[in-house]
């Protein structure tokens, strides 16, 4: 057997290899991605509640200061 025969048939094994393990790792990378997410649509959340609840103080406090 021709040894170039290896190159595209180590390309091809390579290729199933990657194909393989992005299959395994794809739900993970996007679990990891909506869990992310959702934290910081959470830390958004808390901190529009901490900011609406707060008033502005007046237009007179706000110059004395």
């Amino acid at each position: 057997m021709n040894p170039w025969w290896w190159v595209p048939i180590g390309l091809a094994a390579w290729f199933l290899v990657a194909i393989g393990i992005g299959m395994l790792i794809g739900p993970v990378l996007r679990r990891s991605s909506q869990a992310r997410e959702s934290l910081d649509q959470e830390l958004l959340d808390s901190e529009l509640k901490e900011t609406s609840g707060k008033r502005e103080p007046p237009q007179d406090e706000r110059q004395a200061s």
